[in-house]
C-alpha cells in the first residue's frame, strides 16, 4: 500500500509538472549534440534519446539536456525517431521555467513516465486493498456463529477462496485498457497490442462475471480470453519477422536468442490439447 501511494505521488507530481510546462515561456536554442544511451537488463535492452542544447534567457547562456518531463526509455526505433527531430545545429524552441531558467525542456505536455507511475501505483494500491479485504473476510469467517463465506482459513493457517475477489477482476480490466494505449515497437503489429489488452480485459470480465450464479457469461469471457491468447502465441510462433529474446536457465542467461522454436513447440502442444479436448467433448456430447 505504501509503495503504491509513493508511486501515485511521484506520478501525480510528474503529471502536474508536465502540465505546467505548457505555460512556460519560450526562447530560441541550438542543438549542440545528440546520442542514444542504451540500458541492458535481464529482459533485453532499452534505449534513451539524449540531446544537448544551449539557449539564452535575459542575456545569460544555459545548457539544457532534458527533452521532456517524464520521458522514458523505449525501443531503438523510438530513440532514433526522436533524435531525427533534433539534428545537430538546428535552431529549436526551448521552454524554460520562469522561476528557474536553468530548467528547460524541448517538448511540453504529459509523457509516458507520469502515466506509468500512476498505473503502477494504482495496481499496488488495489492489490493491497484486495489482500486486506481477503484477510478481513477470513478473520470474520472464524468468529463463532459467522455466516458461510467464500473465504476461509485452513487448519495450516493458509487462506482459500471459492471465488476470486472482485478487485482482482477490476485490476485485470484496468490493465487491459492500459495495454491498449501502448505503442508497439520492433515491427510488432498494432493488433497484437489490442489482442494483449483484450486478453487481460477478458480475464477481468471473467473474474467479475464468475461472481454470478449463471456461469454461461463467464465461460464466454473465458473463451474470448483463450482465443486472444492463442492468437498472440500463433503470431509469435509463425508470424513474419525475427523473434529475438532472452533465454534464462538456473545457471545462465543469454540475450539475443531466437525464441521462435520454443514458442512454436509450446503453441503446437497447446493446439493438440485443445483439439483433443474438443473431440472428447463432442464424442461425450454425441453419446449423451
Amino acid at each position: 500500500m505504501v509503495v503504491g501511494f509513493v508511486a501515485l505521488g511521484v506520478g501525480g507530481w510528474t503529471l502536474i509538472k508536465s502540465l505546467r510546462t505548457n505555460s512556460w515561456p519560450v526562447t530560441e536554442g541550438v542543438i549542440t549534440a545528440t546520442h542514444i544511451s542504451s540500458h541492458s537488463g535481464e529482459h533485453g535492452s532499452t534505449y534513451s534519446p539524449k540531446v544537448a542544447y544551449t539557449y539564452r534567457v535575459a542575456g545569460v547562456s544555459y545548457d539544457g539536456y532534458k527533452i521532456a518531463i517524464g520521458q522514458m526509455s523505449s525501443s531503438s526505433d523510438y530513440a532514433h525517431t526522436v533524435l531525427r527531430r533534433y539534428p545537430v545545429g538546428q535552431k529549436i524552441a526551448v521552454h524554460y521555467s520562469p522561476s528557474d531558467p536553468a530548467e528547460a525542456v524541448l517538448e511540453t505536455g504529459i509523457h509516458g513516465g507520469a502515466w506509468i507511475a500512476i498505473a503502477v501505483g494504482t495496481v499496488f494500491v488495489l492489490f493491497a486493498t484486495m489482500f486486506l479485504q481477503i484477510q478481513k473476510a477470513a478473520a470474520r469467517a472464524q468468529l463463532p456463529g459467522a455466516p458461510p463465506s467464500s473465504v476461509r482459513t485452513n487448519p495450516d493457517g493458509s487462506i482459500s477462496m471459492d471465488k476470486p475477489p472482485v478487485l482482482m477482476g477490476v485490476i485485470f480490466l484496468l490493465a487491459g485498457v492500459g495495454i491498449c494505449f501502448l505503442s508497439p515497437s520492433g515491427g510488432t503489429p498494432h493488433w497484437i497490442v489490442y489482442a494483449a489488452g483484450g486478453m487481460f480485459g477478458a480475464c477481468g470480465v471473467f473474474i467479475l462475471l464468475y461472481q454470478l450464479e449463471n456461469k454461461a457469461y463467464s465461460k464466454i469471457a473465458q473463451f474470448i480470453m483463450l482465443a486472444l491468447f492463442l492468437a498472440i502465441f500463433h503470431w509469435v510462433s509463425f508470424g513474419s519477422g525475427e523473434r529475438i529474446g532472452t533465454s534464462s536457465t538456473p545457471f545462465s542467461t543469454h540475450s539475443g536468442v531466437n525464441v521462435r522454436w520454443p514458442f512454436a513447440i509450446f503453441t503446437g502442444v497447446l493446439d493438440l490439447i485443445i483439439i483433443g479436448s474438443a473431440i472428447r467433448w463432442l464424442v461425450k456430447r454425441t453419446k449423451d
